[in-house]
């Protein structure tokens, strides 16, 4: 009966001694999942700001080329209107 109980008793500290180690590896395993998690946020939210950044500065550029082809297509019209005008002048 002794040994019995001896036995149990060994059976429940190794059993104390897993549940343990499993909780430590349990708990390292939610902590990296949360540094993961800051991370990824951290990442998208560089990214993020990279693109608006780079928009921020690029912007000029992109406001003079919308300009210069808008100035072009006027004067596509302006050129079109004169051929207009010199066909209708020399029809007359």
């Amino acid at each position: 009966m002794d040994t019995d109980i001896e036995n149990l008793k060994q059976e429940v500290e190794s059993l104390k001694a897993v549940t343990v180690d499993t909780n430590k590896i349990v708990h390292g395993m939610r902590r990296n999942q949360r540094w993961r998690s800051f991370m990824a946020f951290a990442w998208w939210a560089v990214i993020i700001g990279a693109s608006a950044w780079s928009y921020y500065l690029i912007q000029p550029y992109i406001t003079q080329a919308t300009a210069a082809y808008g100035n072009t297509r006027d004067l596509q019209v302006q050129v079109q209107d004169w051929f207009a005008k010199f066909g209708q002048t020399k029809a007359q």
